[in-house]
């Protein structure tokens, strides 16, 4: 479990929630896989939405890029301060580029990794547009969710919130990640909601929340090998 939770905090080094990029750098992280899935994480850093700040989802990014690390699977994730918010704005980078990694590795399903707060009464929200956005392979999703303990009937962490709080609809002009692969590029795709009990290894000392925060390690080690069953399980079930 030390490795494990120890590469976490190495990868989320990496990220720089404030920083803005360089000059003709890019503000999103890419790791090339072999899988036909995307693990994203659009908030892994602070971002901008309707100019307004919006704090990063810290532990989403390294998430993403350690179950792509152990699975195969592409990783795309916002490494910098974005001006943009890939979650709300239809024309944003982030999104241009994930249609690229679509199209040139054919991908089969987009799993979008967002966070949670820890007073939040679930410990995974699940959202798929109220099973529009993979109807096939929801049930699997389900399935296997199950099978690490998250249930809709199951107490605080294990507790699973479906198509309820984060359907990933989103609001009034907002086009999420999962709506538009699902509906734009017609690829499935579902979005996750980790509390950060599930995430946060330890708060990194840029972070936008300045209390001291740590999770729950054997929650955060469950949440690492459920998604990484849960890709292994979405390549099988979607292999041509």
């Amino acid at each position: 479990m030390a490795d494990l939770l120890n590469r976490l905090v190495e990868l989320e080094a990496d990220i720089h929630y404030k920083m803005a990029p360089l000059d003709g750098e890019r503000d999103f992280g890419y790791d090339f896989g072999r899988l036909p899935i995307v693990i994203s994480a659009p908030h892994g850093a602070a971002h901008s939405r309707n100019g307004a700040l919006k704090n990063e989802d810290d532990y989403t990014a390294s998430l993403a890029r350690l179950v792509a690390e152990m699975t195969g699977a592409h990783a795309l994730y916002l490494s910098y301060y974005s001006s943009t918010d890939a979650n709300f704005d239809a024309s944003a980078p982030y999104k241009q580029f994930l249609q690229e990694v679509i199209k040139r590795n054919r991908i089969r399903f987009v799993l979008d990794l967002h966070g949670a707060a820890a007073y939040r009464d679930f410990g995974l929200a699940l959202g798929t547009l109220y099973g529009e956005s993979c109807p096939d392979e929801r049930p699997l999703i389900l399935s296997i969710l199950k099978r690490f303990g998250f249930q809709e009937d199951a107490p605080w962490l294990s507790r699973l919130d479906l198509d309820d709080t984060f359907t990933a609809i989103g609001v009034e002009d907002q086009e999420t990640v999962t709506r538009f692969v699902s509906q734009r590029l017609h690829i499935p795709a579902a979005q996750l909601e980790l509390n950060a009990y599930l995430r946060v290894v330890r708060r990194q000392p840029d972070a936008s929340e300045r209390d001291p925060f740590r999770g729950d390690p054997v929650a955060i080690e469950r949440t690492v090998t459920m998604l990484c069953a849960l890709v292994r399980e979405l390549v099988r079930f979607r292999r041509p």
